[in-house]
C-alpha cells in the first residue's frame, strides 16, 4: 500500500514538472537581482533634499495581462506614503552569547527561577510537579471536557490516551523525589544535542555539526515555559534565534498547550487600552534587549472560536529599523540549506510576541539580530515612484499563473483556469540583499513591495478554486536601481 502511494506521488510530481515545462515563455527579459552582490554602492547618488517627515500620495491604475495571458493584473493603488531620508546600511548578523540569553530571559521574566532544560525522554519531576500534572489532566479525562476544551467532537481514543498518561504518572509518583530534582541553569552555550538526546545516545552521537544553545525551563505564576537561545556559525547555514513558549514536557498530544491557552485567553475581547499597553510594554522589552533598533509594524488581536468559547490573543510584531526607517516585513525564509550561492543563509531579522489579553506571554521569537557595520549613505537618491511602479508592472508581465501560492496545485485541476490578481497595496521601506562573496554581510536598501489578492477561476465552469485570504507579496523592487529583489531562497 505504501509503495503504491509513493508511486502515485512520483507520478503527480512528474505531471507537475511536465506542466511547468509547457508554460509559455516570456518574449522579453526583465532585470532581476538575485542578491548576488551586483548592486554597486559606490555608484549611488545622494539626495540633495531632506525628506524626513514628508508624505506623498500615490495614485496608479492599470489593467494588463501576463505575456502568456494566464494572469490578468488589476492595479488600483491609492495610498499616502512617508517620504523619509532613505539610507543604505551595511550590516552583519550578531552571534548570540550565553550572556545575551540570560539578559533577555531575565528581562522577560524578572522573578523566575531558571533550570536547565531536560530532554523529553529524560525529564525528572518532583512529587509536587507530578501531582500538578495528574490534577490538570484529570479534569480532561472525559469526552465532554475534551470537547469543551477543543470545541469539536472527540472520539473516545483521546480520553483513553489521557487516562493512560494519568496511570503512568501515578506510577512515577511513587518513586519521585520530594525535593526539587532540577539543575539550576548554567547559562552557558552547549551542543544542542544535550537538550534532545538521552545520556547514552549523547555518548555515541557525533556532535561536531551541532548548533550551540542554552535552554532553560521555569514556571511563572503557575505557567510553565521553555526559553532557548540558539546560535550557529558553520558553512552550511547560520542561525541566531531566541524563542520562548509555554511548555511542560511530554503530555497527551497537545493537551497542556490547549489547557494553558484556554485558561489565559478565554476572556472578554481586549480593550484598545489593553492592546496599547501591551504594545508599549513590547517596545520597552525590545529596547531593553539591547539587540539593535526595532520598530513595531504590526499589532492586532486574533480571535478563534472553540465551540461556545472564544479565545483572544494579541500579536505584536517588529522589524529592524535603521536611521529610524523600518525594514519591509517579508515572509520568513522556509529553509536555509540551499546550494545556490545567491541564497541567504540567515533567517530574516524579525521579532514576534503573542500575549493573552491580560498581557501574559504566550510565545516569543526573535530571529537574526544585527550589527550595523556602516551607513553607506544616509539619504540616497531613489527612483521616481511612477518609474518604480512601471518597473514592477514590467516584471509582473513576465510571470504566469504558477507564480503564486495556489499555482503549485494547478496540476490537480481538470480545466484551464484564469488567474486574477488585484494589486492594491504598496509597502515602502528597506529590504535586505546579500553580497555573494561575503557570507556574513548584507545591505539594507530602499525598496518598493507590491501586494495583492489572488484568485483562480475555471474558464469553463466559472468555478472559484482559490481566493487568497490576505494579500500576497507580488514583487519587491530595488528603489535605487529598479532591479527585482529575490527575497526567498527559491
Amino acid at each position: 500500500m505504501k509503495q503504491q502511494q509513493y508511486c502515485t506521488v512520483l507520478l503527480i510530481f512528474a505531471i507537475l514538472l511536465f506542466l511547468t515545462g509547457c508554460r509559455s515563455a516570456p518574449s522579453e527579459t526583465v532585470v532581476v537581482s538575485k542578491n548576488d552582490g551586483a548592486f554597486d554602492v559606490s555608484a549611488v547618488q545622494s539626495e540633495t533634499r531632506n525628506h524626513d517627515g514628508e508624505t506623498f500620495d500615490v495614485s496608479y491604475s492599470n489593467t494588463f495581462f501576463s505575456t502568456d495571458e494566464s494572469v490578468t493584473y488589476h492595479m488600483e493603488i491609492n495610498q499616502t506614503l512617508e517620504s523619509n531620508n532613505m539610507p543604505i546600511v551595511k550590516v552583519s548578523p550578531y552571534y548570540l552569547t550565553s550572556i545575551d540569553a540570560k539578559r533577555v530571559a531575565y528581562i522577560l521574566f524578572t522573578v523566575a527561577e531558571f533550570y536547565e532544560a531536560e530532554p523529553e525522554l529524560k525529564q525528572y519531576y518532583s512529587k509536587q510537579e507530578i501531582q500538578e500534572k495528574i490534577h490538570r489532566w484529570s479534569q480532561y479525562s472525559n469526552t465532554n471536557a475534551l470537547e469543551d476544551l477543543y470545541g469539536e467532537t472527540m472520539d473516545d481514543s483521546y480520553q483513553e490516551i489521557v487516562k493512560k498518561f494519568i496511570k503512568d504518572y501515578t506510577v512515577k509518583l511513587e518513586t519521585a523525589p520530594v525535593e526539587n530534582p532540577h539543575e539550576p541553569c548554567r547559562w552557558e552555550m552547549r551542543k544542542d544535542s544535550v537538550y534532545f538526546l538521552r545520556e547514552e545516545e549523547l555518548r555515541k552521537a557525533d556532535t561536531s555539526e551541532d548548533s550551540e544553545a542554552v535552554s532553560t525551563q521555569f514556571d511563572v505564576n503557575g505557567i510553565p515555559y521553555c526559553f532557548t537561545a540558539t546560535t550557529r556559525n558553520k558553512n552550511d547555514y547560520k542561525v541566531n534565534i531566541l524563542s520562548c513558549y509555554i511548555y511542560d514536557g511530554i503530555c497527551p498530544r497537545n493537551l497542556d498547550e490547549r489547557i494553558f491557552a484556554a485558561n489565559l485567553c478565554r476572556t472578554e475581547a481586549p480593550s484598545q487600552d489593553q492592546v496599547e499597553k501591551i504594545k508599549e510594554n513590547t517596545a520597552q522589552l525590545l529596547a531593553m534587549f539591547d539587540l539593535g533598533q526595532w520598530e513595531i509594524n504590526e499589532c492586532y488581536v486574533s480571535n478563534k472560536n472553540y465551540g461556545d468559547h472564544e479565545e483572544y490573543m494579541v500579536y505584536v510584531n517588529a522589524v529592524p529599523a535603521f536611521n529610524d526607517v523600518p525594514a519591509i516585513r517579508c515572509e520568513q525564509l522556509i529553509a536555509l540549506r540551499n546550494q545556490d550561492g545567491y541564497a541567504s543563509n540567515h533567517y530574516l531579522t524579525d521579532a514576534e510576541f503573542i500575549f493573552s489579553p491580560n498581557g501574559d506571554l504566550i510565545s516569543f521569537s526573535l530571529f537574526t539580530p544585527l550589527t550595523v557595520e556602516e551607513t553607506i549613505n544616509s539619504n540616497v537618491k531613489v527612483m521616481d515612484m511612477q518609474e518604480l511602479l512601471s518597473r514592477a508592472e514590467s516584471h509582473l508581465k513576465h510571470t504566469d499563473s504558477y507564480n503564486f501560492y495556489f499555482g503549485q496545485f494547478l496540476g490537480y485541476i481538470d480545466e484551464k483556469v484564469q488567474c486574477n490578481v488585484y494589486v492594491s497595496e504598496i509597502v515602502y521601506g528597506l529590504s535586505r540583499i546579500r553580497l555573494q562573496d561575503a557570507e556574513d554581510t548584507y545591505y539594507y536598501i530602499p525598496a518598493l513591495m507590491l501586494k495583492g489578492n489572488v484568485e483562480y477561476i475555471g474558464k469553463e465552469t466559472n468555478q472559484t478554486f482559490y481566493v487568497s485570504k490576505k494579500p500576497e507579496v507580488l514583487v519587491t523592487i530595488n528603489a535605487v536601481d529598479g532591479t527585482v529583489i529575490n527575497s526567498t531562497n527559491e
